[in-house]
């Protein structure tokens, strides 16, 4: 089954997820979407989601990170992005990099910028969708580069005994969400004391050379319509798997919603619901439909 992925070149989450198919050595369709807010060609897929990246195998869909990783270790399982001796310890840690770090890191690559490096309308779409602030950002910012810089001082100084990534010999999750942090930091804010600063880090930065080798896999450039034309013709994974103890229950009309975005929710019937994810099948305009899923962190279900 073909991989497609929905993403922008810019975004950090979705150099995460183009640096784990470099990993796994990959082919794939790229299909470069809007980098704000509309995005119709993704939204016809999701029903309402439209953070990037979104990973599509098939006419299965994969939003955030976390459920993009899992998908991408259930289709081609070697090399793990969970290697021994730390497992599941690296879905933590990069869960860390992706939530409170994620935002200092933000901070330190664009709460120095000049008036005007952003387009307007950029920031009047992070404004509306997630609350951004380019002025309070700018206030915070000698805090939140100062939380980057000590992140990635720790970092250095787990690399110091001679590893080569976080585990160990084989880089996993936690490498590729530290760094794609890093990765927005040295695109965004070169030459800022903060970026400085963790350049001048040498265990870090040899790290950083070895996973940025990995690269991007092998990506064929492709159109919405054609990631749309995938979808119609492939079927989903129907299977039911709907924890007793949540108070859904299988075929029930939910929304899913990402909690601390102003995106639409999308709407379908519930498949599965448990810790291990959340997916609703949805009906495609036009005919054929999809299966959306989601992790269970991060991600609100409602009765629709």
């Amino acid at each position: 089954m073909e991989i497609v992925l929905h993403h922008y070149p810019m975004s950090p989450f979705a150099e995460l997820a183009r640096v784990a198919h470099g990993l796994k050595d990959l082919d794939y369709r790229s299909v470069i979407i809007p980098s704000i807010m509309p995005k119709p060609g993704l939204v016809a897929l999701t029903g309402g989601y439209a953070r990037t990246p979104v990973l599509q195998i098939g006419a299965d869909l994969y939003c955030d990170t976390a459920k993009i990783i899992d998908a991408l270790e259930a289709h081609t399982p070697r090399p793990s992005l969970y290697p021994a001796p730390l497992g599941d310890l690296h879905r933590m840690l990069a869960g860390w990099a992706g939530a409170a770090q994620f935002t200092a890191h933000v901070g330190a690559a664009l709460g120095s910028l000049p008036p005007g490096a952003l387009p307007q309308a950029f920031i009047d779409d992070r404004k509306a969708r997630f609350g951004l602030d380019m002025a309070s950002l700018a206030r915070a910012t000698p805090h939140l580069a100062s939380q980057a810089v000590t992140a990635a001082t720790w970092l250095d100084a787990v690399l110091a005994d001679g590893r080569a990534f976080v585990g160990g010999d084989a880089a996993g999750h936690a490498d590729l969400a530290f760094y794609s942090n890093l990765w927005f930091v040295r695109g965004r804010a070169a030459g800022t004391p903060a970026e400085q600063a963790i350049a001048a880090l040498p265990n870090l930065s040899a790290w950083y050379d070895r996973v940025a080798a990995f690269g991007h896999g092998r990506p064929v450039e492709a159109s919405a319509d054609d990631a749309l034309a995938l979808a119609r013709a492939a079927t989903p994974d129907l299977g039911e798997d709907v924890d007793a103890s949540s108070g859904f229950t299988a075929g029930q009309r939910v929304k899913v919603r990402t909690d601390g975005s102003g995106d639409a929710p999308v709407e379908g019937q519930l498949l599965r619901l448990s810790p291990r994810g959340i997916a609703v099948v949805r009906d495609l305009d036009g005919g054929g439909h999809v299966v959306v899923n989601f992790p269970r962190l991060g991600q609100m279900v409602l009765p629709a």
